[in-house]
């Protein structure tokens, strides 16, 4: 019976402990987390970040072009995956992240209305949205349609200590396993205790 436990025990550790074979940690010293990419993807030159800089905007309504502290990219050279925005702040309780959360979607969809009607603008439209209440992460999942071609925008807003991280990421709408990617890499955040929730 022994045997036979023992013999489940390595089954079910080499089950679980798959997916971390599958990918590496990168350890972001100068903002304070470590996330895991695939083994295919790596970090984007600090250099090249410039260049995303009209990539989008992970925060709805927002102005000014975003400020990308760091990005990922598949190896083979394509554009960047996974870009990294810093918000400082202060740490909020639950009611704060609540309604912050509910103002950003309001935000969003107002923003979502009034570039409906500019010419030239990027069609948006609103798909999907996610707390994750143990992560302290909100996903935002939004078609955008620009010149003939749709891509999946996936936003994240992490709640941290000092402010907050948030993480946009651009997909081929049909591309499953790419959202799956991005989608594992960020819930696989881990914070550094200074500024972890």
């Amino acid at each position: 019976m022994r045997t036979l436990f023992f013999l489940i025990a390595i089954l079910a550790m080499l089950v679980f402990s798959a997916p971390a074979w599958a990918s590496l940690p990168y350890y972001n010293s100068d903002v304070g987390y470590t996330i895991w990419l695939p083994k295919t993807w790596s970090e984007a030159a600090p250099s090249s970040l410039d260049r995303f800089a009209g990539a989008g905007r992970p925060w709805p309504g927002q102005d000014t072009a975003p400020d990308w502290k760091a990005g990922y990219c598949p190896s083979s050279g394509g554009p960047c995956s996974l870009l990294v925005e810093i918000k400082p702040g202060r740490k909020m309780q639950p009611a704060d992240i609540s309604n912050f959360n509910r103002f950003l979607l309001q935000s969003l969809a107002r923003s979502i209305r009034n570039q409906s009607r500019l010419p030239g603008v990027p069609r948006m439209a609103f798909k999907d949205a996610t707390y994750f209440s143990e992560k302290k992460t909100l996903r935002i999942e939004t078609l955008v349609e620009r010149g003939g071609r749709s891509m999946l925008s996936l936003a994240y807003v992490v709640y941290t200590r000092k402010g907050m991280l948030s993480f946009l990421g651009f997909v081929d709408p049909d591309d499953a396993q790419a959202r799956q990617t991005i989608d594992k890499a960020v819930l696989s955040l881990y914070l550094d205790d200074a500024i972890r929730y």
